[in-house]
């Protein structure tokens, strides 16, 4: 199983070398493997988690996005199964991981705190992993044709549901909440005291 998963990371990161993807610089090493470490974390305290499960999530979660960002939900689907099926995992397993995919498309609409384990580890490392590293900076970097209060208040409301919809875990709303309150400061939402 690890040889197949190890094969899936590969095709994950060779599609995110797209030189039409803008985000091709860091994703992988700033993204999907801080995910992929956060959510190991989380194996390590949730023991009950199927952590091949865990690890074929965090890699498909985003399948598309490096190949067409615009359809990306889309490409997951067909092109990400596809993937999966290529490296010659077994369907019920595939399905598995597409289920718990769907439903963490679903955290607007479901409380993914009431989700199978694998689905809050994956949700938290990936909410999470948006607190770390380049993810927010790395919208800044080119500037929109929409300006920059635009790309803010994108950032803002990618924060809000990051922090109150994937992030369910206790352990990482802990840890994470003076990140999370560090990202709100960087879009101008300022404590009403700085010292005390």
């Amino acid at each position: 199983m690890e040889d197949k998963l190890n094969k899936f990371k590969e095709i994950v990161k060779e599609n995110c070398k797209n030189k039409d993807f803008e985000y091709r610089e860091w994703f992988v090493s700033d993204h999907l493997l801080i995910v992929e470490r956060i959510a190991m974390e989380l194996c390590d305290i949730y023991k009950e988690a199927d952590r091949e499960v865990v690890t074929a999530l965090v890699w498909f979660h985003d399948f598309g996005k490096p190949i067409d960002i615009k359809n990306e939900r889309k490409l997951t689907k067909e092109k990400g199964i596809e993937a999966l099926r290529r490296v010659g995992l077994a369907e019920d397993f595939i399905d598995k991981v597409f289920r718990y995919w769907e439903k963490m498309e679903m955290k607007n609409e479901i409380d993914i705190s009431q989700e199978v384990i694998e689905v809050q580890i994956v949700s938290t490392a990936d909410g999470a992993s948006h607190f770390v590293g380049q993810f927010y900076p790395g919208f800044f970097s080119d500037e929109p044709k929409e300006g920059i209060e635009w790309v803010r208040e994108e950032i803002r409301k990618k924060i809000k549901v990051d922090w109150e919809r994937k992030i369910v875990l206790p352990e990482v709303k802990k840890t994470f909440e003076s990140r999370y309150l560090n990202a709100l400061e960087l879009l101008g939402e300022y404590p009403d005291k700085f010292i005390s």
